[in-house]
């Protein structure tokens, strides 16, 4: 996360109006960003949980957390946050365009920033980059009109165990099942019973898969993208599998303890490596396991995981190394 695109926008005060809507997930704030949409009151629109949690201070309906929709940008000047996933851009640039035929947008040139006339070239009728500052650009393009949108549409699938998968635009390994998440369900069959939670779930292909093969399981799917929780919802209801899906930054967001927790951590930021997400997975575990409860997680395996996790946990096991993962099983003992 970065001001920058923020700090890039408060050059331009009079691009913030009451009109406003400003899509996207960054959730790291400069001093007087918040100031300036409370005193405008300009709209967010965010599918980063991270993000809502950021501008909590301005409440709902001025802030909101779900995935954009065609209502939602009717009659709007919209500013779109350029995300990094280039397939998930130009989606939203159609369903803006469904609205409105102007779109401001603002990149790090680290993600495409210096490029987003090109990348959208076949979705305008013509772009022009109007400042650059803080290794960002920002860009303002007269869009091509389109008469329908349908995020159902954008969606790719992918297959496991002879069950279709579907993911929207953004969600992590979007149409595929990844070299990863495909070790864990190789080699950790579904428990019989208990209560399993898939945490960063993405398309709930874990916990979803394992429900099909043990019906009793009482499962629990979070992550802290909507789109991801719109994937997982969308599958539960076509597989006909029952979960309990909701947002949740890592564990904050998680009541009550499980008898498995399962998780493929993101360990990526940008171009950084982030081990935040995992380092705080292990150290705050303990209190959401059962007493015999056991932790299953795929990590890269140059990734220190198990050190961490032996800091916290009694039994720390690699259980599999392959095609550059490794698995771990983490639990009390």
């Amino acid at each position: 996360m970065s001001t920058a695109v923020y700090e890039l926008l408060l050059r331009h005060p009079d691009l913030i109006t009451a009109n406003t809507l400003i899509i996207g997930a960054e959730a790291d704030l400069p001093a007087g960003w918040q100031t300036l949409l409370k005193t405008t009151g300009a709209q967010v629109l965010t599918w980063d949980w991270l993000t809502a949690q950021a501008y909590r201070p301005l409440g709902e309906p001025q802030v909101r957390f779900a995935i954009p929709q065609p209502q939602d940008i009717a009659d709007k000047q919209v500013i779109l946050l350029w995300p990094k996933a280039k397939q998930q851009a130009l989606a939203l640039l159609q369903l803006v365009a469904t609205q409105v035929q102007e779109c401001w947008i603002v990149g790090a040139n680290d993600a495409g920033g210096k490029s987003i006339g090109k990348a959208c070239a076949a979705l305008s009728e013509s772009s022009e980059k109007t400042d650059s500052a803080r290794h960002c650009s920002l860009w303002n393009l007269q869009l091509r009109a389109n008469n329908e949108f349908n995020w159902l549409k954008q969606a790719q699938s992918f297959n496991w165990q002879e069950q279709a998968y579907l993911t929207l635009p953004g969600v992590f390994s979007h149409g595929k099942l990844d070299t990863g998440t495909a070790l864990l369900l190789e080699h950790v069959p579904a428990p019989a019973h208990g209560k399993l939670l898939d945490l960063g779930c993405g398309s709930g292909v874990i916990g979803l898969s394992m429900k099909a093969a043990e019906p009793a399981l009482d499962i629990t799917l979070a992550d802290i993208d909507a789109f991801a929780i719109r994937s997982s919802q969308l599958n539960s209801v076509r597989l006909n599998l029952p979960a309990a899906i909701l947002a949740s930054d890592g564990l904050s967001g998680i009541e009550g303890k499980f008898d498995y927790l399962f998780s493929n951590p993101p360990f990526h930021l940008g171009k950084e490596t982030d081990y935040e997400f995992a380092r705080r997975l292990f150290s705050e575990a303990r209190q959401h396991l059962t007493r015999d409860g056991q932790m299953w997680i795929v990590a890269n395996r140059h990734l220190p995981y198990e050190d961490w996790a032996a800091e916290q946990f009694r039994q720390v096991e690699i259980m599999v190394q392959d095609k550059g993962f490794k698995l771990l099983c983490v639990q009390n003992g």
